[in-house]
C-alpha cells in the first residue's frame, strides 16, 4: 500500500464539547487522526483523556460535536454502529475473566464459534484465539491455559490480542486507540508491542495512543495532543519537540524533575528483619530495614517482588522464616497488621485497593471500618470526618469532598487516596508496590514527595517499582531479586540505570 493511499483523515472530530452538571469536561476539542500515522495524546490526570476516550467508544454522549468520517460529515453513534469505522480499545486496567481460558478472554465481546449454532467449535475457537497472538508475536502463552495462571504483564498481552481477532462479518478495524497498554509491560513484551502497532501503522491503520510515558511518546507517535484541563494547548508533529515541552505544555508549569532528597540520617533502629521466609515464590529471604529507610525492590516481572510485599503484610502465606517488626516475632497471616501500624498499597488499586461505588470517606476509612465496630463509628463520626478531611489534605487530594465517589476520581487522586490509607494512622512499616504505575508527570512528583516525608517523619518504606529512575533518586538501598531469591542488596549512592537494569538481567550471585 503506497503512502498516498493511505495517508489521508480518517476521522475528524470538531468543536467536542462535554459537561457534567455545571462542570466543563471537554471545551471544543478538534482532533483529527490519519490513516498509517500514530498519534499520541497526552495530559495530567483529569485533563479530560478518559471522557474523549469514552465519547469515541459510546460509553459517554457528547454535548456538541461535529464528525467526519474520511472527509464525509456523519454521527459518530451511526458511524460506530454502521461499521463505516472500525474502532477497537484496548484499555489499561484489565477487563478480564481469571478463571476462564486464554481463548475465551480473547473472544470475549465476540462471537465464539459454534458447530450446528449449539456447540462451541473449540478446536476453532483455539486456533482464532491462537492466529490473534501470533500476530502479536506471542508463542509463549497456550491458548487452553487458565488467566489465572498468568502473571500481570502475560494478561495484559491477552487482553490486547481480543483487540486483533478476525472473525468473518466484523468490521476490520481501523482506528486503534490504547489507554495506557503498557502499565504492567516489562521491557520486551513493550518492545513487542510496539513493533506489532509499527506494522499496523504500516498496514495504513489509525492509532490514539494515551501513555504518561513521554519516552514512549517519542519512540512511537508522529504527531501528539496535549490535553490540559479539558482543552487541547498543544496540538502538532513530534519531531524537534523536547520532553520539557511536552511536560509544560500537559502541566502549565514548568516541573522540578529533581526527586525530593533526604534531609534526616536514617536511624540506626531496626524495625524490620526477616530471617529465611520461604513459600512457592520465595526462596529463603533474608533482610532487614532501619527506621526512615526506604528500602527497594527491583526485579523483572517473576522476580518476587509483589510476593514478598504480599508475604510481608499476610496476604500470602509463608512456608517457613521469621518476621519482627520493632523486635517482636508476628506472623503475618494470623495478625491484622494495620493494627501493627503496617500499611500496603498494591499494585492494582482498582480491583486490589479500592471500592469503586464508595466515597473517598469510605476509601480512605476502610481499614478504620475493619477494625472498629459499627457503632463506635456512629458514635466517633466527627471525629472520623476531622481524620479524614487531614489525611487527604496531607496528599493534597484533588476532589469535590470527602463524599465525592472514588470512581469520579483521576487515576492520580485515587493513588492518593490509597497513600491517604495507608498514612491513616502513621504507620511505622509501609509497604508499596508500584506507586506511580498509571499516574501523570505532576502527580508523580507529589507522591515522590509524599513518600518521602513520610520516610523523613520515621516511617521505613519497602517500594517495588519498574522505574528505575525513582527508584534509584528516592531508595537509600536496593534489593536486587531473581526467581523468589535475593541476590544482592546495593547501595544508590553512584548507581545508575544502566547498572541497575544490567543486575537484573544479569544477577549474580553475592551475598544479600
Amino acid at each position: 500500500m503506497s503512502s498516498q493511499s493511505r495517508n489521508f483523515s480518517l476521522l475528524e472530530l470538531n468543536g467536542l464539547s462535554k459537561s457534567f452538571g455545571k462542570v466543563d469536561v471537554l471545551k471544543d476539542i478538534s482532533l483529527s487522526l490519519e490513516s498509517g500515522s500514530i498519534h499520541a495524546l497526552l495530559g495530567e490526570n483529569g485533563a479530560g483523556k478518559s471522557t474523549l476516550i469514552k465519547i469515541l467508544s459510546g460509553v459517554e454522549k457528547p454535548n456538541l460535536l461535529k464528525c467526519k468520517v474520511r472527509g464525509e460529515e456523519i454521527e459518530l453513534e451511526h458511524a460506530r454502529n454502521q461499521n463505516v469505522i472500525g474502532i477497537r480499545f484496548i484499555h489499561q486496567e484489565l477487563q478480564i475473566i481469571p478463571h476462564l481460558s486464554v481463548a475465551e478472554n480473547i473472544l470475549l465481546g465476540h462471537h465464539i464459534p459454534r458447530k450446528a449454532g449449539i456447540f462451541v467449535d473449540w478446536r476453532k475457537a483455539y486456533s482464532i484465539a491462537q492466529e490473534s497472538m501470533d500476530s502479536l508475536g506471542i508463542t509463549d502463552i497456550n491458548a487452553k491455559e487458565k488467566l489465572s495462571r498468568l502473571n500481570v504483564g502475560d494478561r495484559m498481552l491477552v487482553k490486547l490480542c481480543g483487540a486483533f481477532v478476525s472473525l468473518p462479518g466484523i468490521k476490520e478495524a481501523d482506528l486503534y486507540v490504547l489507554d495506557e497498554p503498557t502499565a504492567s509491560l516489562n521491557g520486551t513484551e513493550t518492545d513487542r508491542l510496539f513493533k506489532v502497532l509499527k506494522k499496523l501503522k504500516e498496514h495504513g491503520k489509525s492509532i490514539l495512543y494515551v501513555s504518561h510515558r513521554l519516552d514512549e511518546i517519542f519512540n512511537l507517535a508522529d504527531k501528539v495532543s496535549v490535553l490540559r484541563d479539558g482543552e487541547i494547548v498543544l496540538k502538532c508533529d513530534l519531531e524537534g519537540l523536547s520532553s520539557a515541552h511536552l511536560t509544560e505544555a500537559m502541566t502549565g508549569r514548568i516541573l522540578d524533575k529533581s526527586l525530593p532528597k533526604r534531609r534526616t540520617k536514617i536511624e540506626i533502629d531496626k524495625v524490620l528483619d526477616v530471617k529465611d521466609l520461604s513459600n512457592e515464590r520465595l526462596k529463603a529471604i533474608s533482610f532487614s530495614a532501619q527506621k526512615g529507610e526506604i528500602l527497594g525492590l527491583a526485579g523483572l516481572i517473576g522476580s518476587g517482588r509483589t510476593e514478598l510485599l504480599r508475604a510481608l503484610i499476610g496476604a500470602d502465606k509463608l512456608f517457613s522464616g521469621e518476621i519482627q517488626l520493632s523486635g517482636k516475632s508476628i506472623k503475618p497471616i494470623t495478625t491484622n497488621m494495620w493494627q501493627k501500624k503496617v500499611s500496603y498499597i498494591p499494585e492494582e488499586r482498582r480491583t486490589q485497593g479500592l471500592v469503586m461505588n464508595q466515597s473517598v470517606l469510605f476509601n480512605t476509612a476502610l481499614s478504620f471500618f475493619k477494625k472498629e465496630a459499627i457503632y463506635k463509628i456512629f458514635f466517633h463520626l466527627k471525629l472520623l470526618l476531622q481524620k479524614t478531611t487531614r489525611v487527604v489534605k496531607q496528599v493534597n487530594l484533588k476532589a469535590t469532598g470527602v463524599d465525592q465517589p472514588i470512581w469520579q476520581l483521576s487515576g492520580g487522586n485515587q493513588q492518593k487516596v490509597m497513600f491517604a490509607r495507608a498514612l491513616w494512622n502513621q504507620p511505622d512499616l509501609l509497604l508499596l508496590d508500584e506507586p506511580t504505575r498509571g499516574v501523570d508527570v505532576g502527580a508523580k512528583q507529589e507522591i515522590y514527595q509524599i513518600i518521602r516525608e513520610a520516610s523523613e517523619t520515621g516511617t521505613t518504606i519497602i517500594m517495588a517499582s519498574s522505574e528505575w529512575t525513582e527508584m534509584i533518586s528516592l531508595c537509600d538501598r536496593i534489593l536486587v531479586l531473581s526467581d523468589g531469591k535475593i541476590i544482592e542488596s546495593v547501595e544508590t549512592d553512584g548507581m545508575t540505570e544502566a547498572i541497575l537494569l544490567k543486575r537484573c538481567y544479569q544477577p549474580t550471585t553475592k551475598a544479600a
